[in-house]
């Protein structure tokens, strides 16, 4: 179905014939970004100066295989090279819209968002996933804005476990060495390059990542420090746990999809487990969470763009072909143009209740 889509997509903005193989298309700058962790290829395609991103650049999706997730990262990474990029799920979509009124949606966080009197020590387990290429920050800007301390621990201090069981036995082993990692550092929270441990422990961290977050500790997968620290930001102003996620599909009335494996479990009313979607091993959660008010929050790298809008979640849903946790959500239409044109890359957080005031009123 995917390469289907790609083809029909391309066949119509070019007129040339799709290759499955072809991850550049001649001189249209089409893009078919087909999975997920396909972020890191596009850097080397601007690197070898396939791309050029003085001029536009098509990105194809479709709403399965994290596609989507990905095309946010590199649309991100583009926009901060001051290129011009649009994600296209439909032929008609090859029209740049005015990105102007998109990035009305994010502003310069006030000064209680970033702020902290108390100093947090947040670990950094294993360095970013190579596929956050829009998610950078800088460590001794992150100490002066938030008053946080980042500490860099080696992925080894969770790997060292070796091969665990491949159920709960297992996922719990990874949550106890994590809780030991946090008391040794004396941590407020982590971030974990997750990845890693699927080919050396040979389970997730989506358990220990939803406990931690259940318990009050901020944690996020990948290695994602932003989505840290706007968890962080979600902890101080409203003390709600945070749910990391990726936008998966964006429907034209607006409503939109979002999944990950690591809900934690106070926000769901239901609750199972399954395994890891992008390796099949493993556990990670299924969670139903009830239907009604929600944020929807993500801090940049930079620390200089802050979205914080409200929003209604409609209904859950449950497809095998991507992150375990599926929820749709509902905003203004604006908010969906936001993520096709002017995304703060791809991970954002959604907590319990309308707070998007909470991040703007001193």
């Amino acid at each position: 179905m995917l390469h289907t889509l790609c083809s029909q997509l391309h066949t119509e903005v070019t007129g040339m014939p799709f290759k499955v193989s072809d991850s550049f298309i001649n001189d249209n700058q089409v893009v078919a970004v087909l999975s997920g962790g396909t972020e890191a290829q596009f850097v080397n395609l601007v690197r070898e100066k396939k791309i050029d991103l003085k001029r536009p650049v098509y990105l194809l999706v479709s709403g399965y295989s994290n596609s989507l997730a990905a095309s946010l990262e590199i649309l991100s990474f583009i926009r901060q090279r001051n290129g011009i990029a649009k994600i296209m799920q439909h032929p008609k979509d090859t029209i740049f819209p005015d990105v102007n009124e998109t990035d009305s949606l994010t502003r310069q966080p006030i000064n209680k968002v970033l702020h902290s009197d108390k100093k947090w020590r947040l670990g950094v387990i294993g360095a970013p996933s190579d596929w956050l290429i829009a998610s950078s920050v800088n460590y001794k800007d992150v100490l002066a804005t938030m008053n946080a301390e980042l500490v860099d621990i080696p992925i080894t201090e969770v790997s060292s476990l070796g091969e665990v069981d491949p159920g709960m036995k297992g996922a719990e082993a990874i949550y106890d060495r994590l809780k030991e990692i946090i008391a040794k550092n004396k941590l407020d929270g982590i971030t974990i390059r997750c990845f890693d441990l699927l080919k050396t422990v040979k389970n997730t961290g989506c358990i220990a990542v939803s406990k931690l977050n259940d318990e009050g500790i901020p944690a996020s997968c990948e290695s994602d420090i932003p989505t840290l620290l706007t968890m962080v930001a979600c902890k101080k102003l409203t003390g709600e746990p945070g749910f990391m996620v990726n936008p998966a599909r964006i429907q034209q009335d607006g409503e939109m999809l979002l999944a990950h494996c690591t809900i934690p479990l106070k926000m769901t009313e239901k609750h199972e487990y399954t395994t890891h979607f992008e390796s099949g091993i493993g556990v990670a959660i299924h969670g139903e969470l009830p239907t009604g008010d929600y944020t929807l929050v993500k801090l940049s790298g930079d620390m200089k763009r802050l979205l914080a809008v409200n929003i209604t979640l409609t209904r859950c849903q449950y497809e095998q072909n991507m992150c375990r946790t599926q929820v749709w959500i509902k905003s203004t239409p604006i908010v969906s143009q936001y993520f096709l044109t002017s995304p703060i890359a791809n991970h954002h957080i959604i907590i319990r209740g309308h707070h998007a005031a909470d991040f703007w009123r001193e």
